[in-house]
């Protein structure tokens, strides 16, 4: 990860051997970093894109849904790589920021007191930091892709919209009903007559946008961004603080085991690693599912909004109503069983990538 380095410190490493695998990301600094994160980013998303569809079709429902008929009914409508474009296109930054933004900090949270580059409110601090930061991209990302994971938004024709505009236009059509049919588990439009027929085909991801953007504006891709950091905010700096401390162990133990003296900055193999983040995230990813629920139903509401999804408020009274705090423990399992993968592939990628470097 990026880092600042005096000149003394640069003289030094000019001195070391050039094929030392240690030196190698020092030397090739912040586009090194960004060439790590961002293919990171793509392989993991990737691999886990099918678990993050079944994770968002679980929580989004009205009513518990088995994981294994849920996965194999996606299979069979050909949604699990659903919202897969916008996801790739802003993971790449998305994650490129997060964790340059994380080391950054980490760097520079260390000239102040009680905040040592080791210590573990430095990592809280820089989790959080990394998270605030990142979500500018993440949050555009997250309602794209989850409106399109639920699915059912649909194309209409031109002759129905051309339908709904006159019965808007003589009050006939309430101001919640729109040009376009929306239908998700948590939100179905109400409207005064029977709904206008619709050729029924997957929305493309541009013509989404276009739709949140006339609906809404701007702010409607950033629906969710409070919230969201309200989920990710406390799981970066779980993940991160228990990431650092099994790391820590890691090298102390090989420490033992070996005559190297081992640095807090030196590499760990990559199934150590691999080992790190998977403990961490199972950990983080169980205890912010509470607040992740609420955040993508009141995501996938955006084109359809109701009165009873029209807050977050409102969302968590409604889930309390009808399933009590088990609503907030709903798709907990499917979450963890796709972030443990996640997470596990793009920071194992990252810290090996960003150890041998690309030159």
């Amino acid at each position: 990860m990026a880092r600042s380095t005096s000149k003394t410190a640069e003289s030094r490493e000019l001195s070391v051997d050039p094929n030392s695998t240690k030196h190698r990301s020092t030397n090739n600094g912040a586009l090194n970093n960004l060439l790590a994160s961002s293919i990171a980013a793509f392989v993991s998303r990737l691999c886990t894109h099918p678990l993050d569809t079944l994770k968002t079709r679980v929580q989004a429902s009205n009513k518990p849904l088995p994981l294994l008929p849920t996965f194999l009914d996606l299979v069979r409508n050909g949604g699990l790589y659903r919202g897969l474009p916008v996801a790739l296109t802003l993971s790449a930054p998305g994650l490129s920021v997060y964790l340059t933004a994380y080391d950054l900090s980490k760097d520079k949270f260390s000239y102040f007191k009680y905040l040592g580059k080791d210590s573990v409110l430095n990592h809280l601090a820089s989790a959080a930091t990394a998270e605030v930061l990142s979500g500018l991209f993440w949050t555009p990302m997250e309602v794209l892709k989850s409106k399109q994971q639920v699915e059912n938004v649909t194309s209409v024709s031109p002759i129905a919209a051309s339908k709904s505009r006159n019965l808007a236009a003589v009050g006939a059509t309430p101001k919640s009903a729109s040009s376009f049919s929306t239908t998700t588990a948590t939100a179905t439009p109400v409207t005064a007559k029977t709904p206008l027929p619709a050729t029924r085909m997957p929305i493309s991801t541009a013509e989404l946008a276009k739709m949140i953007y006339q609906q809404e504006g701007l702010i409607g891709f950033y629906r969710g961004y409070f919230i969201t950091l309200g989920v990710f905010v406390p799981y970066s700096m779980i993940y991160f603080a228990t990431y650092e401390q099994l790391k820590e162990m890691a090298r102390q133990r090989r420490g033992r085991n070996s005559s190297d003296n081992i640095k807090s900055d030196d590499a760990l193999p990559f199934f150590t690693v691999a080992l790190c983040a998977a403990v961490s995230t199972g950990i983080a990813g169980g205890v912010s599912n509470i607040v992740d629920v609420v955040k993508t139903r009141w995501q996938v509401s955006v084109l359809a909004t109701t009165e009873e999804n029209s807050s977050t408020r409102r969302i968590v009274s409604n889930m309390f109503r009808r399933g009590g705090l088990a609503s907030f423990t709903q798709g907990m399992a499917a979450r963890v069983l796709w972030m443990i993968p996640s997470v596990t592939i793009s920071m194992s990628v990252y810290e090996w990538l960003k150890a041998h470097g690309f030159t």
